[in-house]
């Protein structure tokens, strides 16, 4: 009897014992998948704000790659209208400092060195007479013939310059109204930026600006974070001017809009459209970048 207890004792402590155990195992297996899972948020958290990063720096970069364009845009249209641009005149060195150094004489005063003929030695004199010293007269002037006078020539009229043509305009009216767009552009006025551009494409809709124009009022739209007006003003450039050199920065800008507002797929398909219509432009590159990052 003692024995069969003593039996039945033992199996119990073995079947505690194996719960026990399974009960740690499975909390284990439990804290070891919850960290890993916290693991790959993580990562991925770490991951999506490295493409976030990645993705303004791109912006910037493009940015900084627009304003080059439209100073050189503006340049280059200056120099079409005639425009000169002086060279830069130099300064006179200045005469270096020391002690030494005179600027009050002139040659004709006492203690005038040139500086170019070294000063001689004094020459010893001696006590002999020295007949050469004295200068002899000059020999009588002789009389000059007579020169018969002529009346003189009469004088020539003192020449007067014509009127001396105005120069042109360094920059014509359009232009000027275009370079003040911009300027207000690149000091962060959205507003006054956007407002000259609408004048100018209202006053020069016809100008070779007017495609920069409307691409840069679409950028006024993408500064303020309204994607929304900023695809449909980019859009508008390239359905007014499809061959222009903004075509390909307004297809960039409006896949980049369209990945801001969450829609993947119409980011995916302009990107694609840049890199097909424009294989060899600068935007185009930056546009693999983005379909690489989309996953297009």
């Amino acid at each position: 009897m003692k024995c069969q207890k003593f039996l039945l004792f033992a199996v119990l402590s073995l079947l505690l014992a194996g719960c026990n155990a399974a009960k740690q195992n499975a909390a284990t297996d439990s804290a070891s998948m919850e960290w890993r899972i916290k693991s790959l948020e993580e990562n991925f958290l770490n991951f999506r704000e490295n493409q976030r990063q990645m993705a303004d720096e791109v912006v910037q970069d493009r940015e900084r790659l627009d304003q080059r364009l439209t100073d050189l845009e503006v340049k280059v249209a200056s120099i079409s209208n005639g425009t000169a641009v002086a060279a830069p005149t130099e300064e006179a060195p200045e005469p270096p400092s020391g002690e030494g150094w005179v600027t009050d004489l002139k040659p004709e005063d006492n203690g005038w060195v040139d500086p170019e003929t070294p000063a001689e030695p004094p020459v010893a004199q001696s006590g002999e007479e020295k007949p050469w010293a004295e200068v002899p007269e000059p020999p009588a002037a002789i009389p000059e013939p007579e020169v018969v006078k002529r009346k003189p020539a009469p004088a020539k009229p003192a020449y007067k310059p014509s009127a001396v043509p105005k120069p042109k305009e360094t920059m014509s009216a359009a232009q000027k109204l275009y370079a003040k767009g911009y300027r207000q552009y690149s000091l962060d006025e959205f507003r006054g930026a956007r407002a000259t551009f609408d004048q100018f494409l209202k006053e020069f809709p016809n100008d070779t600006l007017a495609a920069n124009s409307l691409y840069w009022k679409g950028e006024t739209y993408y500064s303020e974070k309204d994607y929304a007006q900023a695809i449909l003003t980019f859009k508008e450039v390239t359905g007014r001017f499809p061959k222009h050199h903004k075509a390909p920065a307004a297809l960039l800008k409006i896949g980049m809009s369209y990945d801001r507002v969450g829609d993947r797929d119409n980011a995916i398909f302009y990107l694609r459209a840049l890199v097909e219509d424009f294989p060899q432009s600068e935007e185009a590159n930056l546009g693999r970048k983005e379909l690489t990052r989309l996953g297009g």
